[in-house]
């Protein structure tokens, strides 16, 4: 019985893509609405940006106001707060690079 259930099956190599050739594209809802969508995504980057660099300065001046004082704690949480904003603030600054990166990588992995 199982041999002859086994010789009946057929496996396909792999499955169709229904969505082969497809590619996400803004340009559907026209040029206004592209344009737009870039001004705001370009105004909501740079206000992270001033944000970032913000944190990033009143940290260095905790830093620096806890090293003239010489309070030994807050010159450790100034200093552990002005990393992390500035690696916060490469990441923002460079969220370009590592996006396109990404999708270059998804795209020669033919994902």
């Amino acid at each position: 019985m199982f041999k002859s259930i086994l010789t009946n099956v057929t496996i396909p190599a792999a499955a169709d893509n229904p969505l082969d050739g497809v590619t996400p594209n803004i340009n559907v809802f026209g040029v206004q609405f592209q344009g737009a969508i870039q001004l705001i995504l370009g105004g909501l980057w740079a206000l992270v940006l001033i944000l970032v660099t913000a944190a990033f300065l009143m940290n260095l001046g905790k830093w620096g106001i806890a090293r003239q004082r010489g309070h030994s704690d807050d010159i450790a949480d100034g200093a552990d707060g002005a990393k992390r904003s500035g690696v916060a603030f490469a990441a923002v600054a460079g969220a370009s690079v590592i996006i396109g990166g990404i999708l270059a990588l998804t795209a020669a992995a033919g994902a």
